[in-house]
């Protein structure tokens, strides 16, 4: 049978192109930078916010520095001093962390050391204090109308009006009322993220 040709590309699409690799990925022999093997490695491991938002008023590291490995504790009160390298609009950076809280599991400490067990035993211990503030995720929480959202998006205000849910919903011989939590969720490609650099860091 023979192989059908790729279909002709939309509009907004590039022209296909023959992807040389691709038995190798799938098929599982292809190499990434994460397969070859370093000498003395670093490890990190991350510390995230338990609190949606608010501001981080101390860090208690104390605990976290006792782990044998610890190499260093990056926080924003000195992620500062570190060399900027950019990776492209969706990478993330240690100059990135600072004590304003935007979000739950927002990234704001990053333990190093030389196993990767002792790293993520620190990071456990460390401690932060919050000032915390009542987080929203609806416009009446924050004082804002539907008319205060159109002006983020025109299409808010254009969508046409269909049905009544409240009636639909009284009229029904059956309604399930249930809330549902899921974990952030990221588009990743098949090659996991590595990144390397060369250094000795400072304790």
């Amino acid at each position: 049978m023979a192989n059908a040709a790729a279909p002709a590309p939309e509009a907004n699409m590039g022209e296909p192109a023959p992807r040389l690799d691709a038995r190798l990925k799938v098929t599982g022999e292809a190499r990434y930078a994460s397969d070859f093997p370093v000498g003395n490695p670093a490890f990190a491991c991350l510390v995230t916010s338990t609190i949606a938002k608010g501001r981080i008023t101390q860090f208690d590291l104390a605990d976290a520095r006792t782990v044998p490995g610890v190499l260093d504790i990056l926080t924003y009160e000195n992620a500062s001093d570190l060399k900027h390298v950019p990776f492209g609009s969706a990478s993330t950076s240690t100059q990135e962390l600072g004590p304003q809280i935007d979000h739950e599991g927002q990234i704001i400490a990053v333990l190093l050391a030389d196993t990767f067990e002792a790293a993520q035993d620190a990071a456990g211990r460390v401690r932060v204090t919050y000032a915390a503030e009542t987080p929203s995720a609806t416009f009446g929480a924050q004082g804002l109308t539907e008319d205060d959202a159109t002006k983020v998006s025109e299409r808010i205000k254009e969508a046409p009006a269909a049905g009544d849910v409240e009636a639909a919903l009284a009229a029904a011989d059956v309604t399930i009322d249930q809330e549902y939590a899921t974990p952030p969720q990221h588009h990743n490609p098949i090659e996991l993220f590595t990144r390397r650099e060369s250094g000795t860091p400072t304790g």
